[in-house]
């Protein structure tokens, strides 16, 4: 056999030449090199069945051969640059005589750095504002704050916001695959719709799709055998995974995408299928690696996340772990409810359905934890990107790690009004929720804790966040507080639409999407996008924890805090109407109401209550963002060139 170059290192106080002449006596082993000028080694040639017989000999300390061609250092192949030129961002389905493809979702332009800002303008009567370097449109009545769209405007409207714009990026998310588990069903699948939006489109094969049916191991329903269907998607995942992985509505324009449904198999089944085809998964041919998978999460409990509500004044005393315990002063807290917002307790009014008398109320969620977390954590653990929310619930919760979790609470004595709330008989959460009035003898009541999908800390919880760069409040409708890790964009997000939509120029539906339902998967096309740049730096794809870590860091303190009324002056509690001129709604918000008030975005508030203002951003550009996290300070020992980490967190800017 040929022999090879084989480096030996010696063991400290090793004669070289006695141990040279020993081994060069066999004739396995050649003097190759002395190597004279570095201590304790030598290369030999040694046939390569004889390398095990050396690595024992009583002076070596290690040998190996030395590979003949190890590869050459060389930058990493970075992706072409993907660019869509000529669009109009924002979307609107109002002027069905242009081509749905003519926009970019608003998220191309208040979640990357690509975008410029537009000159001021009067649209339509919206006239243009200036707040700093962003712009806003506002209604005569100074409430609503929202983008339109920015570019050239539709023939049947009065002027043009902006230019058209351009956008490109590196990243595209390729070689992830981007799955939705889908709760409830928002009508029948729609035969063909996968194979045939242009926002399903592959750019880098154009008339084929991303969309890949399934049929899911181990789920029975007809919805998770799609294949022989020809069936993907609902009215609802039409939307889920055009904002994360359109090619005109989401960022991740190059991920595969798939879809399965809860409805008939239950959550933890559906966790068990996907996980184990995650498992499964063969290398890819390009990478050499198996694709990562992003999991979106589609489904909360509204009804459940403030099913339970006690009177504000039967509360005799709140505690969290920070600030210790406030006794109520008296028989009743007055009109400072401060005691409870400064603790991330958002008190609401209450109509009682036995006495017809409005009640200020705490809030709380069903108090014990669901049961699938088992199942989140062991799909992060092997591998598996969660991306989740708590839902359109307005509930306020904290990650169950967190020490608020458990250490928030109020304390009540004897017996005393508990309001249940409940779907009502439609068992429709959009419809108008029960209330029931009973009694119970609970004395501590947990405000902070979560039910449903969100609070896991084994996933990236999201909160949804307006479409507006003056005044970027929280949708009214979310859920928040301490346990979101970063902000999505939620309402009048340009989206794919379904058959009952509207049919643009294109020929094809269109439509803008919402919620924490839209917010979710911003957010994964984002973190796909930043696993291709990982992988393709790395040669490897990131942990969940890089993940979560990297979308957390290329965050931007956008998202405002504004309180939804004065918490050291509260009115009566009345039927009259609590809704703040700053909000970028006018529904009304602190509201619960029998029959009126719906479970899934009915209750509303603007405070961030504890959300940190972490509005996720795709650095398109790559740019090092060391120099370009935050305003250059003037003067002090960080001028002229402040590092990142010298600079105290981004989260108190925005407070």
């Amino acid at each position: 056999m040929a022999k090879i170059i084989t480096d030996v290192l010696l063991k400290d106080g090793t004669d070289e030449t006695t141990f040279i002449n020993d081994v060069t006596s066999n004739d396995e082993v050649d003097l190759k090199d002395r190597v004279t000028s570095l201590n304790n080694m030598v290369v030999l040639s040694v046939e390569e069945n004889y390398l095990d017989t050396l690595k024992s000999h009583a002076s070596v300390l290690n040998a190996e051969f030395f590979e003949n061609d190890p590869a050459p250092v060389t930058y990493p192949s970075i992706p072409s640059t993907f660019t869509q030129s000529n669009k109009s961002i924002g979307g609107t389905a109002a002027y069905t005589s242009v081509s749905g493809q003519k926009y970019l979702s608003l998220q191309h332009y208040l979640d990357t750095d690509i975008m410029p800002s537009p000159d001021d303008r009067t649209v339509n009567g919206y006239t243009s504002n200036k707040v700093g370097n962003s712009y806003f449109q506002t209604s005569p009545d100074g409430r609503y704050d929202s983008y339109r769209y920015l570019g050239t405007e539709p023939s049947s409207s009065s002027g043009q916001a902006g230019n058209d714009q351009t956008y490109f990026t590196t990243y595209t998310g390729k070689h992830v695959d981007l799955v939705v588990l889908e709760g409830g069903s928002s009508g029948s699948l729609h035969t063909g719709w996968h194979d045939s939006h242009p926002d399903y489109d592959d750019p880098d094969n154009p008339g084929t799709t991303r969309m890949i049916p399934m049929n899911w191991t181990g789920l029975s329903n007809t919805a998770n055998n799609q294949v022989s269907n020809n069936t993907m998607l609902n009215d609802h995942s039409v939307g889920t995974l055009s904002v994360s992985g359109g090619v005109y509505c989401g960022f991740a324009k190059k991920a595969s995408m798939r879809a399965c449904y809860i409805t008939g198999d239950g959550i933890t089944a559906g966790l068990n299928s996907i996980k184990s085809w995650h498992n499964s998964k063969s290398n890819n041919a390009t990478t050499g690696l198996p694709n990562p998978t992003v999991l979106i999460i589609e489904w909360h409990s509204p009804a459940k996340s403030k099913e339970i509500s006690i009177r504000l004044d039967d509360v005799i005393s709140v505690t969290d772990p920070t600030g210790g315990t406030t006794n109520r002063p008296g028989s009743g807290w007055g009109t400072d409810f401060t005691p409870f917002v400064s603790r991330d307790i958002i008190p609401f009014q209450l109509l009682d359905p036995i006495d017809n008398n409005w009640y200020w109320v705490v809030p709380m969620a069903r108090q014990t934890d669901a049961t699938y977390f088992s199942a989140f954590d062991q799909c992060w653990d092997d591998g598996i990107v969660i991306v989740s929310s708590n839902g359109n619930g307005g509930s306020v919760y904290a990650n169950r790690d967190d020490a608020r979790y458990n250490g928030t609470y109020v304390t009540t004595s004897g017996t005393i009004n508990q309001y249940t709330m409940s779907l009502n008989a439609s068992g429709e959460q959009n419809d108008g929720c029960q209330l029931i009035r009973g009694l119970t003898s609970t004395t501590t009541w947990y405000c902070l804790r979560a039910y449903g999908p969100g609070g896991n800390t084994k996933a990236i919880n999201v909160a949804a966040g307006g479409n507006s760069g003056g005044m970027p409040t929280l949708d009214g409708y979310s859920s928040r507080g301490s346990g979101v890790d970063v902000v999505g964009r939620g309402s009048s997000t340009w989206s794919a639409g379904h058959p009952s939509d509207s049919t643009m120029g294109d020929g094809y539906k269109w439509n803008q999407f919402g919620g924490t339902s839209c917010a979710v998967p911003t957010v994964g096309g984002k973190a796909a996008c930043w696993m291709e740049k990982y992988y393709t730096l790395n040669g490897a794809w990131p942990s969940p924890n890089q993940v979560k870590d990297a979308m957390i860091s290329e965050v931007r303190a956008t998202p405002l805090s504004v309180k939804t009324t004065n918490w050291s002056s509260v009115p009566t509690a009345s039927g009259t109407d609590i809704n703040p001129q700053q909000h970028i709604s006018s529904s009304p918000c602190l509201k619960i109401q029998a029959g009126t008030t719906a479970p899934n975005g009915g209750h509303r508030m603007v405070d961030l209550a504890g959300t940190p203002p972490r509005q996720a951003f795709w650095n398109a550009q790559n740019f090092n963002r060391e120099q370009t996290y935050k305003k250059r300070p003037t003067t002090g020992v960080l001028f002229p060139r402040p590092r990142k980490f010298d600079i105290p967190p981004i989260e108190q800017d925005a407070t």
